[in-house]
């Protein structure tokens, strides 16, 4: 899912990409537009997840999957509440959480993680 439009609000909506871990990228949303927000949706993925683009957005009580940089990008977004779930890769794959790629020198650009719960999704266990 692509979200392009100022003021987006996304509110207990799921987006998932199903492609599974074997195959690289497979973003389940991409946020380009400012001022997005979104509300207890799901973000399940594997590699590269949530892809927050550009400019200004917030998650609040979401839960977001993945396993390789599965939340990355170049935008100011803030994370509240969340549930970030590292998820079961390739085999001797292991995970990254998040990726901050700032493409220009002069470019603001910042994840802030506030009161969320960072934990392996069920399909680690065990260890």
């Amino acid at each position: 899912m692509d979200v392009n439009g100022r003021g987006f609000i996304g509110n207990d909506i799921t987006f998932s990409n199903t492609v599974g871990p074997e195959k690289n990228q497979s973003i389940a949303l991409r946020s380009d537009f400012d001022l997005s927000v979104f509300y207890r949706c799901g973000i399940f993925g594997y590699q590269d997840t949530l892809f927050a683009h550009t400019m200004r957005q917030l998650y609040r009580e979401c839960t977001i999957t993945g396993t390789i940089d599965f939340i990355f990008g170049n935008a100011t977004a803030v994370f509240q509440n969340c549930q970030i779930l590292a998820r079961k890769g390739k085999q001797n794959q292991k995970n990254t959480i998040k990726a901050l790629v700032a493409r220009y020198p002069n470019q603001i650009s910042s994840f802030s993680i506030q009161s969320c719960n960072i934990s392996a999704d069920n399909d680690l266990y065990p260890f």
